[in-house]
């Protein structure tokens, strides 16, 4: 799916995705010992340094070396040259040989080797129409459905939108289980300081490092892939309703048409950024993503706090702005969309209690003899109740049927809930 800015675009025609084999030798796995006087490989201590990326505009950019990096920064929104990217690769650090152009393990390099295979040189490509999956706010959301053929290994594939640069992920061979990587809490609490860790870069360049040599075919999102409780502080109308200190006047405080305006445009806003920015970006553009919410992609504890706060036209309003745009952004689908449809789905049997709307939890197969149950912890959450009892039967009647057809193994399951709880200071303290 993209998302185009409808002043800075034209539909004339819709815009078209270009699918395509494009092969590339992988990296060896670094060596897990090195001796005192032994020295790791460049591509091994930077992997990415110098591989291309999608831009914003859709522009080619270049993963800036990790050594040219500001340390203690959060550089995940800076979008200048001295920012995690840049518009032309930096000269490698040491000189290369004469006649090679490119540093050996670099990206580049490891293109070119296989170059001759590659699908849209040899004219074996597919084109794909987008189609108009939801359009407001001057922004229109397209999504592109895609079929791609195992092989008897796995193989990359590229796309290029228009006439823009390729990028590429990867699928699994014929008949084997998927790579899967596993990921939550992406992101700060409103008391962490960014800087001090220099932002969540350096956890997706761990990932997009180890990519090169093992390739994901899919990251599994357990929850709070985006934190959205910024909302209390970069919002006027709703940080005012926050402040009200007459219970009464609080919870019958109505949804006023410019306070909804308010929170439809930071949630677009913040999932647009979040969902482009850094190296996140980067590896959402290359690694398919199956995704399950929690409280911090709506607002900290969304579900847990008491009904009459809870059912208040305001609380419950933005819970359903904030399913919306997970959706959109992290399915790539819209309410209407049934288990006939898409039957990875399993729908609650009728809408949560404050976000007015059917729980989707999520049953799939990553590859063969692996299956994953994703259970929606959140959408008929209450102060005393996660799941309805009809829903958790229909949820498991699914996994029955699924078992007794004799294709899952495994059965990974997703709950975003603790099953025990200790404070983490006393974890920490331990």
């Amino acid at each position: 799916m993209i998302v185009t800015q409808d002043a800075a675009s034209t539909y004339d025609i819709a815009p078209t995705l270009r699918l395509f084999a494009q092969p590339i030798e992988l990296l060896p796995p670094p060596p897990t010992e090195i001796g005192d006087e032994e020295a790791l490989a460049p591509e091994h201590v930077d992997p990415i340094a110098g591989h291309p990326k999608l831009g914003r505009k859709g522009e080619t950019l270049y993963v800036r070396p990790v050594d040219h990096l500001e340390e203690a920064t959060d550089l995940s929104r800076d979008e200048t040259d001295s920012g995690l990217f840049e518009k032309t690769r930096s000269p490698p650090d040491t000189p290369l040989a004469k006649g090679v152009t490119d540093p050996p393990g670099s990206f580049a390099a490891r293109i070119k080797r296989v170059d001759e295979a590659d699908g849209e040189k040899l004219g074996k490509h597919k084109n794909i129409r987008g189609f108009r999956l939801h359009a407001e706010r001057g922004c229109t959301f397209w999504r592109f459905n895609i079929e791609v053929e195992l092989r008897p290994k796995q193989q990359r594939i590229a796309y290029r939108i228009n006439r823009g640069p390729a990028t590429g992920f990867w699928v699994p061979a014929k008949g084997t289980g998927m790579n899967i990587m596993f990921h939550s809490c992406n992101g700060f609490s409103l008391g962490a300081t960014p800087d001090e860790f220099s932002g969540p870069d350096p956890m997706w360049r761990d990932v997009l490092n180890a990519h090169q040599s093992s390739p994901f075919h899919v990251m599994i999102g357990g929850g709070d892939q985006v934190y959205n409780d910024a909302v209390t502080r970069q919002t006027e109308i709703f940080k005012d309703w926050l402040t009200i200190k007459n219970p009464l006047q609080k919870h019958n405080a109505p949804l006023t048409p410019e306070m909804q305006d308010e929170l439809e445009t930071f949630y677009l806003d913040r999932y647009s950024m979040w969902f482009s920015q850094g190296l996140f970006g980067m590896a959402n553009s290359q690694i398919p993503m199956v995704n399950m919410y929690d409280d911090h992609d709506i607002i900290d504890g969304f579900g847990s706090y008491p009904h009459h706060f809870m059912n208040s036209p305001v609380f419950s309003g933005l819970g359903n702005i904030a399913f919306k745009y997970y959706m959109l952004f992290q399915h790539q689908s819209v309410m209407g969309e049934t288990e006939e449809s898409e039957p990875s789905w399993i729908l609650g049997s009728r809408p949560g209690p404050y976000i007015n709307e059917l729980s989707r939890s999520l049953f799939m197969s990553l590859g063969s003899g692996v299956a994953l149950l994703a259970v929606d912890a959140r959408t008929e959450r209450t102060r005393n109740e996660v799941l309805r009892e009809d829903t958790w039967k229909k949820i498991m009647d699914r996994c029955y049927d699924e078992m007794e057809k004799g294709k899952p193994q495994h059965l990974l399951v997703l709950l975003g809930v603790p099953i025990a709880y200790p404070r983490l200071v006393w974890l920490e303290n331990m």
